[in-house]
Formats: structure tokens, C-alpha cells, sequence
């Protein structure tokens, strides 16, 4: 009696934090979030943008058009002199001294493999028809989570879509989430 009573609350506790998911039309795709993640529109120049409000307040954006970004092509090294430190935003500098990086006198006059300071990292998985890009910082919460597909409709046709500063948490949802993409209209 004691056993089955046990396993009776453990099967309830866990069933009451699951969480609940969502899907999220946006037309062009659709994508699963948790339940209390909400969409929110963007003006767009040149292409479809928009993203979603996560629970946390954490925004994240995507791009989808000719012009999308590839974050991965941006993967400078977190080695800095004077000039580079002064570039880096507020919330950089702030979180700089917890992660991986170099503080150096001159760029050109120094013997550093930067690839071990690599800001970004990435893995290709396929993700409805297509070669998927996820990108994660190398240093967590440092820099921009996302995805980048190329060439949606065969040619010119892409899509970006990131969160910049992420938590843990936030950021394994967002990539779990970024799995689910359904593009109805390219994958027939």
C-alpha cells in the first residue's frame, strides 16, 4: 500500500511540472513553444521578421528573406585590445569576466591561437527538410542562440532566427523549440 501510494505521488508531482506547448503559425512556418511564450510582430524592410516573447522576457527575432544573417559567419574571437574593449556593449562588458577570453596589447604583435577563443559554435542537424545550422555561444549566455537555413526555396530564400543573452533554461527551450519548425510551404 505504501509503495503504490508513493509511486501514485511521484506520477502526479511530475505530471504537474510538465510543461505545455503551443504551435505558433507566423505563415511561412510554424514552430512548438512552450505555452506561455507569445508571438509579437516586427516591421520588416526587405523581409518577413517577427519572434516571440518568451516567459522570461528574453526576445527572440527572426529574419526571413534574402538577407538573413548568418551568425556563425560573425564568429570573431574574444580577444581584445583597448579598441575592442571599448566596442563591446554595456551587458558585454558586464558579463566579460565570466567567460573565456583575452585581454591582449596589440592584435597584430601577439602569438594567441584565437580559435580557442571562438565566440560561437555550431552543429548541423536536419530540421523539417532542410541542413540546419544551431548556433550556441561558446561562453553560455554570452552572445546569440539561434538557427540559420539557407536557401528555403532552392536559391535565395533563408532564415535567421536568434535570442541574444540567454539563460540555461531559456536557451534549451528556445533550441528544443527551433526542432519543431514546420515550413508548410517548402517542404511538399
Amino acid at each position: 500500500m505504501r509503495k503504490t501510494l508513493l509511486i501514485l505521488i511521484l506520477l502526479l508531482t511530475f505530471s504537474c511540472t510538465q510543461r505545455k506547448y503551443k504551435t505558433i503559425d507566423f505563415g511561412q512556418f510554424e514552430i512548438n513553444v512552450p505555452e506561455n511564450w507569445n508571438e509579437y510582430e516586427r516591421k520588416g524592410i526587405d523581409s518577413y521578421v517577427g519572434g516571440i516573447i518568451t516567459d522570461t522576457n528574453d526576445s527572440l527575432k527572426f529574419d526571413f528573406g534574402r538577407y538573413s544573417a548568418d551568425l556563425s559567419t560573425q564568429d570573431l574571437p574574444m580577444v581584445y585590445d583597448s579598441l575592442g574593449l571599448a566596442e563591446l556593449t554595456k551587458k558585454e562588458l558586464e558579463l566579460l569576466p565570466g567567460t573565456k577570453h583575452l585581454i591582449v596589447d596589440d592584435l597584430f604583435n601577439t602569438n594567441v591561437d584565437y580559435k580557442e577563443y571562438l565566440k560561437y559554435q555550431f552543429e548541423y542537424e536536419s530540421i523539417d527538410c532542410f541542413k540546419a545550422k544551431i548556433i550556441t555561444p561558446t561562453n553560455k549566455g554570452y552572445g546569440g542562440t539561434g538557427i540559420y537555413i539557407d536557401s528555403l526555396n532552392g536559391k535565395d530564400l533563408s532564415i535567421g532566427f536568434y535570442g541574444w543573452y540567454l539563460n540555461d533554461e531559456i536557451q534549451s527551450e528556445f533550441i528544443k523549440a527551433l526542432k519543431t519548425l514546420k515550413f508548410k510551404k517548402y517542404c511538399e
